[in-house]
């Protein structure tokens, strides 16, 4: 039988270890790392996924920004301006933006935009 593993009791000493480090950043007057989320649908569950990652940013001293865009066409775009921001250390895009709609390339719009993140921004490590 298996057992159950509270993640928290895990993560626990790495994000302290984050905060600890974020704190001797901001003692040498440097700004705590910022990650942006886009956020250009209105499924429930990306929503709330955008509210905890805001609440885990904000108890680990991280500072965050919820990008919401009215028309996923403009996703791309903001995508494009937060991969180019150097303020913005890391980026997340809830999904699904589009679904399943074809992209130019053959796959859909939505692994398009996954694989238009930066390497050096990719927080959840998905592009490319």
């Amino acid at each position: 039988m298996g057992r159950k593993i509270d993640a928290s009791n895990i993560a626990k000493p790495f994000r302290e270890d984050v905060k600890a480090q974020i704190a001797e950043l901001q003692k040498a007057g440097i700004e705590a790392p910022l990650l942006v989320g886009l956020l250009a649908n209105n499924d429930p569950a990306a929503r709330q996924y955008a509210e905890w990652t805001g609440k885990a940013c904000t108890a680990d001293g991280i500072r965050y920004e919820l990008r919401i865009l009215d028309d996923p066409i403009d996703v791309e775009a903001a995508l494009n301006e937060a991969n180019n921001d150097p303020k913005v250390h890391g980026i997340i895009v809830y999904y699904p933006i589009f679904g399943q709609v074809e992209s130019f390339s053959g796959t859909s719009q939505d692994d398009y935009l996954r694989d238009s993140v930066s390497y050096k921004r990719d927080v959840e490590g998905l592009c490319h």
